[in-house]
């Protein structure tokens, strides 16, 4: 046996020597934060849902930061808009 894997043992069963904490590379960080905020999130789904399928009285607005706007109203006030 080497001097250096003899003195790893020796260290080891002593119960001296620390695992180092591998810190991930950013890459693997940016890829956790994409798994929850990716545009495939159900909050973008349900903002395009709201956008498609809006049936309320704004013509054409913001409501909470979601751009909606009714279709046959519209259809309806197209010359007047």
């Amino acid at each position: 046996m080497s001097k250096q894997k003899l003195q790893k043992l020796m260290q080891q069963m002593a119960g001296k020597k620390k695992k180092k904490v591998k810190k991930p590379d950013a890459r693997t960080e940016a890829l956790k934060g994409r798994k929850f905020f990716s545009k495939g999130s159900g909050e973008n789904d349900m903002v395009r849902q709201a956008q498609r399928d809006y049936n309320g009285s704004y013509i054409s607005g913001d409501l909470g930061g979601v751009e909606v706007g009714n279709p046959s109203y519209k259809k309806y006030y197209k010359g007047l808009i």
